[in-house]
């Protein structure tokens, strides 16, 4: 599933700092809004 994929990603990016978990979910914010509303990213 796209979500559970996009969670672990997600998980594995904020154990490197809150700059690169911000990066990558502003990113992915962009480019999926239905996907960030899922994960409850917005």
């Amino acid at each position: 599933l796209k979500a559970d994929r996009a969670q672990a990603v997600i998980d594995m990016v904020r154990g490197k700092g809150t700059g690169a978990s911000s990066v990558l979910i502003d990113g992915l914010c962009q480019l999926d809004p239905h996907l960030s509303r899922t994960l409850n990213l917005m």
